[in-house]
């Protein structure tokens, strides 16, 4: 049977290949941030060789993530990226993926947990905290019986977070082996499986034991995930005391993931503001996502970690730590200078006790809160046929003033679509690459319709892969300042990576044959 196809003039194939060449592939360049700050993020999967990184202790990289600590008693281990610093003028957001898994509990409980820490970006060498309890984060004092015990907490410290299955990194404890402040005389209704935060490193009280690095790192806030009856959360006042935590979880879990899957933790440091110009440290969010896929279940909700915190040193010795005693002193009245480093590192750590179990983490973003997400796209072609993916599709970006009580929305609506860039070569790129060639084809994007297209090469037999990245918009106000910074270089999202597979079955490919033009089905 006869197809009659009318062939179009050279003339608009010029107009065609003209117009796609000025909206897609002509790179621009952008201005450079003007809060010094660029995302970042890593798999930590095989990441031996990634320069910013760091292991102490047990710690080892393995094809699966990070491992802090194996399934084995009395492991301690952690990881620093240390190579990269963050400005904290904007805040934080924060993503990992943990899984803990294995071991062997202690009446009935794993141990001891994992936790996330933030440190002064001006450390250079930073000496983890604490193992056991400390989760490589608080400091431990001991007697001199237990002299080798003795750890001050992480160099430079100014938050940890601590996933504490076991549930003793929130306590106070004064024994012959360890002493440090907490929280104390509680029946707790669950005293396992908490989400805890303590504070920065304290300042030196004297020289009987409570030097530069064994005060501070107060409990500032805890809430177990277990139950939302009875006491399972409490936070710190500011008349030292701690009152119950009122939130509810809208499901309750266990940190440990008996299922074997990685769970997803989201961390938000909001600048918190008493005046349109002033701010007062920060106010803290921390988010869990128990399956994947699932709606994230608020574990701590925006807390406010002042610059400046009242609280209790209670665990010191009536006389000194350096001798045999074990007779307690009094507690005394302390206020912490919680005053934000300029900029900030981050680390994780682990350890494990006489309940143990394995702690692996992955997948590391961090960002500004409210940057752009680029989210991953995954379409398919046929041989020798260019494929166009609306790539805005499943991505966000954010609208309306920094603010807890009435938080920026977040849409595809916002992206600025001259902002897009296939992969950069650097944190300083400023260009803006809208052409990319590969060895699997040419990648393109139309500025004017945000659509990439893949135009696969003769070579092309099986997966092609390129990353990207966008942004929102920038808003000024009448005097020109800025009240929406979303297009400013440091709200550039984390690289989102469009995956194009080569379809074997189902493609229709022209057949020509002595001027005749027919359809191959294959």
């Amino acid at each position: 049977m006869k197809k009659n196809f009318t062939r179009p003039s050279l003339m608009s194939l010029v107009l065609v290949l003209l117009t796609h060449f000025v909206y897609a592939q002509t790179d621009s360049t952008e201005v450079a941030s003007i809060y010094g700050f660029y995302s970042y993020s890593s798999s930590l999967m095989n990441a031996s060789s990634a320069p910013e990184l760091s292991i102490q202790g047990n710690a080892s990289y393995t094809a699966t993530g990070v491992q802090l600590t194996p399934a084995s008693s009395g492991q301690f281990g952690g990881l620093f990226i240390n190579g990269r610093t963050f400005t904290s003028v904007n805040g934080l957001h924060v993503e990992f993926e943990y899984d803990m898994k294995n071991g062997t509990p202690l009446s009935g409980t794993y141990g001891d947990g994992l936790s996330f820490f933030l440190y002064d970006g001006a450390i250079t060498n930073p000496t983890i905290g604490s193992p056991g309890a400390g989760l490589g984060y608080a400091y431990n004092r001991a007697k001199d019986t237990y002299a080798s015990l003795r750890k001050a907490g992480l160099s430079g410290g100014y938050l940890g977070i601590g996933l504490d299955e076991f549930g003793n990194f929130k306590s106070k404890r004064f024994q012959g082996d360890a002493r440090v402040n907490g929280i104390a005389g509680v029946t707790w209704s669950q005293a396992t499986s908490h989400v805890s935060l303590r504070g920065a490193m304290g300042a030196a009280i004297n020289s009987n034991g409570l030097g530069t690095g064994f005060t501070g790192y107060p409990l500032l806030v805890t809430r177990s995930t277990l139950s939302n009856t009875g006491t399972v959360g409490l936070a710190l006042q500011n008349d030292r005391s701690y009152l119950a935590t009122s939130n509810t979880l809208t499901s309750v879990f266990d940190l440990r993931n008996n299922a074997g899957e990685f769970r997803k933790v989201y961390l938000d440091l909001i600048p918190h503001f008493i005046t349109p110009t002033t701010t007062d440290g920060f106010d803290i969010k921390v988010d869990i996502q128990t399956t994947q896929g699932g709606t994230p279940v608020n574990v701590i909700n925006y807390y406010h970690y002042k610059t400046s915190v009242p609280y209790t040193e209670n665990a010191n010795p009536q006389v000194t730590d350096f001798n045999t005693s074990d007779v307690e002193g009094s507690a005394t009245n302390q206020t912490l200078n919680a005053t934000v480093p300029s900029v900030l590192k981050l680390g994780f750590a682990a350890s494990t006790g006489a309940a143990y179990q394995q702690h692996i983490i992955r997948n590391v973003k961090l960002t500004l809160p409210y940057a752009a997400v680029a989210n991953d796209d995954v379409t398919s072609t046929c041989k020798l046929q260019p494929v166009n993916i609306p790539v805005f599709s499943n991505d966000i970006a954010y609208k309306g003033p920094i603010s807890i009580t009435t938080p920026p929305t977040g849409s595809n609506a916002n992206i600025d679509y001259s902002t897009f860039s296939f992969t950069k070569s650097s944190d300083t790129d400023l260009t803006l690459y809208r052409k990319k060639v590969t060895a699997q084809g040419t990648w393109t994007y139309n500025k004017s319709t945000g659509i990439v297209t893949f135009n696969p090469s003769s070579g092309f037999t099986g997966t092609a892969t390129m990353t990207y990245t966008i942004k929102g918009k920038t808003v000024k106000d009448s005097s020109g300042n800025i009240i929406e910074p979303y297009g400013d270089t440091a709200y550039r999202s984390v690289p989102g990576t469009i995956t194009v597979n080569l379809k074997t079955t189902g493609c229709i490919y022209s057949v020509v044959s002595n001027r005749m033009v027919t359809q191959g089905v294959k």
